[in-house]
């Protein structure tokens, strides 16, 4: 449910309200000059909710910046190993690694080699 007093805009009002403030934007002026040019096309909200409602325009889609809505992708663990399970697997072979060399060490001082 909106918030009270939340109003929508109509797509064309919208887009004139962006387009106002954008090129507001472009000839070097201030959000605060982006705010009354917007404000001269239609846009009765905050200051802020300009800046947000501009630069959601260009998102294609919610989702998080920087990634394509809907692909969740892992973070790339230290060592850029992309992925938890290649980063466990990694840790695992360092470990096994490690007690099979100290094993052998011990079996080769053990026999006087």
């Amino acid at each position: 449910m909106p918030a009270k007093g939340f109003k929508r805009y109509n797509p064309k009002t919208k887009a004139a309200i962006i387009e106002a403030a954008l090129a507001a934007r472009k000839d070097g002026k201030t959000w605060a000059g982006a705010f009354q040019a917007a404000k001269g096309a239609g846009y009765n909200g905050s200051l802020g909710g300009l800046d947000q409602m501009v630069r959601n325009a260009g998102r294609k889609a919610p989702g998080r910046l920087g990634q394509p809505p809907g692909k969740v992708q892992a973070p790339d663990a230290p060592g850029g190993i992309p992925g938890i399970e290649a980063f466990i697997e990694k840790i695992v072979k360092d470990r096994v690694r490690a007690a099979l060399d100290k094993a052998i060490a011990d079996l080769k001082r053990a026999r006087g080699l």
